[in-house]
């Protein structure tokens, strides 16, 4: 098989933990034995696969019933414990046949395939066991709970989880992370959610699962690396964290073990997040519609205009308590009720309605909903209508797009106007940064936006434009800017938050700077 392509710090050991069976079935052999071993018999020998990619299919044809997500989860699993671990790498064996106690060791072997041993031991790494009853009390809260994982492969890499365990294995105490037991971020977060019970996983909002990476828009690139870091701890996100709104609540849960666990074989009623593949990033109607306000077919003609009144409602579904629809009620259709009888009632009010999928394309539908004022949305389950996108949603979504393309085009503008005017071509040219092709400048036009920071930040440069402003405020925030522009360039379904307030400070001073427009 090839090369893993895990980041070895200092080229030294990582660490691994490798459970010993559902039931701690392999644990006596692995101790008595120097070894290691997963299941997956199925597979036949691991180092006939030369890719991931050749593995992963090896397994879905292996089983076909099993989900993409869990298959993807089990590929990284094998592709680790027959590729990526080397010799000299640490491993853990948590204990069942032993509650409390943990087994440390170096791995001491190529990855091995025994096929002639019973299934369950038939894929095998040797080991030299360093200690084999480690009391898991011994460990701080933060390693302990990487432990937690329900992977039979996992990687332990957070809070220099190597050193700490080879410190544990030959001294029986856990040194800990530089003095502390917690950080804050991603890691903490993924640790957290591993360690939990499967009937009680980590719930949050979309924006806060996003925050844990120093983001909060779901752009193509952090979209992928959520999905790496989920698929590499053997968790998914129900539902999927790539649709609905940031302040929708997802659950972290785990994706399951090996062939014939649990939780590998089931991943309940809810769909969950496809960590198999990034896909595309086009907006689809999932990301827009507003929660769903109705009214049973029993309502009153009169309580649906006072509710569309005091809600402001262009138009409300009418769906009963058991989930089927009728159709909308909006004022065009009440004032034609109210034309055609002198006391009409609801179902006299009833207009059809077009209801879509949540994950139809928006850009399909756009001139459909212009036309009709409103569509409806369905449920990722298709049975239930629970959304709708109106024409005012449209407009609004696509001036909070629009609004930060505008405002950075016009702060460009003004850095490439002045720039033009103070600034000599060969120093443009000089404020190009390292391995950019500097012949290729000859106006300010030339330079992209991170080009001003370099162009600026020189002392002789920035006096010549006589700007009464704090030098490196400025530049901070120009910075901050570029990396504004540049993630807008990476679609997301997500408008801006706080990020816009810096975009709209750098175009404020400068429009204070240079009042001309």
């Amino acid at each position: 098989m090839g090369v893993g392509s895990d980041i070895r710090p200092g080229n030294g050991p990582l660490a691994w933990m490798v459970r010993g069976g559902q039931q701690g079935e392999r644990e006596a052999r692995a101790l008595r034995e120097g070894l290691v071993f997963v299941g997956w018999h199925e597979l036949g020998n691991l180092t006939a696969y030369q890719t991931r990619q050749q593995l992963s299919e090896a397994i879905h044809l292996a089983f076909p019933a099993t989900s993409r997500n869990v298959v993807s989860n089990w590929t990284g699993q094998l592709w680790r414990f027959a590729t990526t671990m080397r010799e000299g790498d640490l491993v853990v064996m948590p204990l069942r046949s032993q509650p409390g106690r943990i087994a440390i060791g170096k791995i001491a072997g190529a990855y091995e395939y025994r096929g002639h041993e019973p299934k369950d031991f038939q894929q095998v790494r040797k080991v030299d066991w360093i200690a084999t009853d480690v009391s898991v009390e011994a460990i701080r809260p933060d390693l302990r709970a990487s432990l937690g994982s329900l992977l039979t492969v996992c990687g332990l890499s957070r809070n220099d989880a190597a050193r700490r365990i080879n410190h544990l294995a030959n001294n029986g105490t856990d040194p800990g992370f530089d003095g502390q037991e917690e950080v804050t971020g991603s890691d903490e977060l993924l640790e957290d959610a591993a360690s939990r019970d499967p009937g009680s996983p980590r719930r949050l909002t979309i924006l806060n699962l996003l925050e844990h990476w120093g983001e909060r828009r779901r752009t193509s690139p952090v979209i992928a690396t959520i999905k790496t870091a989920l698929a590499d701890k053997g968790l998914t996100t129900r539902p999927p964290f790539t649709e609905g709104s940031v302040s929708d609540e997802i659950a972290l849960i785990p994706l399951g073990s090996e062939p014939g666990s649990a939780a590998g074989e089931a991943e309940g009623p809810a769909r969950t997040q496809d960590l198999s593949e990034v896909g595309d990033m086009s907006l689809r109607l999932g990301n827009l519609p507003a929660p769903l306000v109705s009214v049973p077919m029993t309502a009153d003609l009169t309580y649906v205009k006072t509710l569309m009144l005091r809600r402001q409602f262009s138009q409300v579904a009418v769906i009963d308590e058991n989930g089927t629809f009728h159709g909308a009620v909006s004022w065009e259709s009440i004032g034609k009720a109210h034309i055609a009888s002198t006391a009409p009632a609801l179902k006299d009010a009833i207009q059809s309605a077009m209801v879509v999928d949540h994950d139809a394309l928006l850009l399909d539908l756009i001139e459909v909903i212009y036309s009709a004022g409103f569509i409806f949305v369905r449920d990722a389950d298709r049975a239930r209508v629970t959304g709708i996108v109106t024409a005012a949603d449209l407009s609004s979504r696509s001036g909070a797009l629009a609004r930060p393309f505008v405002l950075i085009e016009e702060a460009e503008n003004r850095l490439r106007r002045v720039a033009d005017e103070v600034f000599t071509v060969e120093e443009l040219r000089a404020a190009m940064p390292p391995g950019r092709q500097r012949d290729d400048v000859h106006q300010a036009k030339d330079l992209s936006f991170g080009a001003y920071r370099f162009l600026l930040r020189e002392p002789h440069r920035w006096a010549k434009l006589g700007w009464n402003i704090d030098h490196q405020l400025f530049l901070e925030l120009l910075d901050e800017v570029r990396v504004i522009r540049n993630a807008l360039m990476h679609f997301a379904p997500d408008p801006l938050g706080k990020e816009e307030q810096a975009v709209s400070g750098l175009l404020n001073i400068l429009r204070a700077v240079d009042p001309r427009p």
